[in-house]
């Protein structure tokens, strides 16, 4: 800056919009018919039907409009409650997206979260502009230089390709794939060296409930016994059983720093 130049403003420079999206997981119970195998605990993602342009009729991550006067962290808490009746996630700054053409609408930043929620029950607010909410299965396959994600689910069936960490063209609105994936192996890599698992766990678990979750998200598979053993540090048993299939008992456990009621 010359001498006697004026100091430059806010104002003196463009400014883009700001918005949020989350990636939400969870897991759900998939109880079998004959009442003979064993129940699966699969991982779920969340994603919204958007009831407005652009991209309307397609699915997305939840996630809106910063408003005046709220963090980041508490418009995307505001966005998945409206968007999904999603309360107290365990909410994780993942980053920011900010490429120019990201949004037809404009210049517009995301920040991107991933949320980890315990419960995978929905509601939409009537003046969300979503036009509704689902959880789909999430399975993650990755090979030399490609990776495939899908999410299928009452009747939907979505498989987003990947190469080499780059979202190939897809049915999901904007950059979403990309956030999807990418909030997907920032929670493999968390799972494998924190406690995050936890955050997607009721309060009692079974063994099984646990490892098979954890499996889905890290890709390493090992026997009961030996999880068991890798787990004893963070869970202690409880005095309570819970019925699995035919009739049998599991025990059933809980994070070590954490209390039951």
């Amino acid at each position: 800056m010359k001498g006697g130049d004026a100091m430059p403003t806010p104002d003196s420079y463009d400014r883009p919009s700001v918005a949020v999206d989350a990636v939400v997981f969870g897991v759900d119970t998939l109880t079998p018919a004959d009442r003979k195998s064993l129940r699966q605990r699969i991982l779920k993602v969340l994603l919204i039907q958007r009831g407005e342009p652009p991209f309307c009729g397609a699915y997305a991550l939840p996630g809106g409009f910063l408003r005046r006067g709220e963090t980041v962290s508490q418009a995307a808490q505001r966005e998945l409650l409206e968007e999904a009746g999603v309360t107290q996630p365990r909410l994780i700054p993942l980053q920011t997206y900010s490429e120019p053409d990201r949004d037809p609408r404009g210049w517009i930043i995301s920040c991107a979260f991933l949320a980890l929620t315990r419960t995978v029950q929905l509601s939409t607010a009537q003046d969300s502009d979503a036009a509704a909410a689902r959880w789909l299965q999430f399975d993650y396959i990755t090979g030399t230089d490609r990776e495939t994600i899908t999410l299928t689910g009452g009747g939907t069936d979505i498989t987003l390709h990947y190469a080499n960490g780059i979202a190939a063209p897809n049915v999901l609105a904007f950059d979403h794939a990309q956030i999807l994936r990418d909030a997907f192996l920032h929670l493999r890599k968390a799972v494998l060296h924190e406690d995050l698992i936890f955050d997607l766990m009721p309060p009692l678990f079974a063994i099984s409930d646990l490892q098979q979750p954890y499996e889905s998200i890290t890709g390493r598979h090992t026997s009961p016994q030996n999880f068991r053993k890798k787990m004893g540090s963070a869970i202690t048993e409880t005095e309570f059983y819970s019925e699995t299939a035919a009739h049998r008992t599991a025990k059933l456990y809980r994070r070590k720093d954490d209390s039951h009621e």
